[in-house]
């Protein structure tokens, strides 16, 4: 009889374990990237190959996805813009700029990236107001 409690108990545990609320706190900020398609970045299209966020305080942030959530606030923000003006593999040249930015809880943000005033000038953008926002350090 023992036995056949056990299933019962782990059911009613579990069944407990539902009604508990979901961890408070605000939602994360999404911030949107660039990245071209590999064949058309340069010679074909834009020289802009990639727009991104490349760290958040620091920590690396990998460009698995086409956006990145990350928790509002006050935030030094890593942008990353890759161009080719060739058409030579390889010939592509890096740039970085940091952001300090104040991202409130569930906005959208875009990396943007144009060649004026200079090759990848990268701004933050929200999506909501379509304006520039964060200060380069």
């Amino acid at each position: 009889m023992g036995i056949r409690r056990l299933p019962a108990v782990c059911l009613l545990l579990a069944a407990g374990c539902a009604d508990l609320p979901a961890p408070a706190g605000p939602p994360p900020a999404t911030i949107e990237y660039f990245l071209a398609n590999p064949v058309q970045c340069g010679h074909a299209g834009s020289p802009i190959c990639e727009a991104r966020v490349n760290h958040v305080e620091g920590r690396p942030v990998f460009p698995a996805a086409s956006l990145v959530e990350v928790e509002p606030g006050r935030r030094t923000l890593g942008l990353f813009c890759k161009i080719n003006l060739s058409l030579m593999i390889g010939d592509a040249q890096g740039y970085q700029r940091e952001v300090e930015v104040t991202l409130a809880p569930g906005a959208r943000y875009r990396v943007a990236a144009s060649m004026e005033p200079r090759p990848c000038t990268m701004v933050l953008i929200d999506q909501a107001t379509g304006k520039v926002v964060g200060t380069a350090r």
